[in-house]
């Protein structure tokens, strides 16, 4: 079961980036968040997608900061600095 929520999970995040990329000639910035919130939850439950992550983040780790800040989990009562 575990396994299967995984699998819509990371379906559900390719869905998002690739609605983002067929959204992004339109005007307005409507596919870059879509592509974003594809690219969290494909990172969230994908081992494979976040190990791509790291060595990207290794590579080019100051274009990847901001990126890297929103992906990490809040304890509670935290807010945005």
């Amino acid at each position: 079961m575990h396994d299967l929520k995984r699998r819509i999970y990371v379906g559900l995040g390719v869905t998002l980036i690739v609605a983002g990329v067929a959204i992004a000639p339109l005007p307005g910035p409507g596919g870059l968040p879509v592509m974003a919130a594809g690219t969290f939850v494909v990172l969230r439950h994908s081992a494979g997608a976040r190990r791509m992550y790291v060595r990207v983040k290794r590579r080019w780790p100051r274009p990847v900061a901001l990126f890297d800040r929103f992906l990490r989990r809040r304890q509670r009562g935290q807010v945005n600095p």
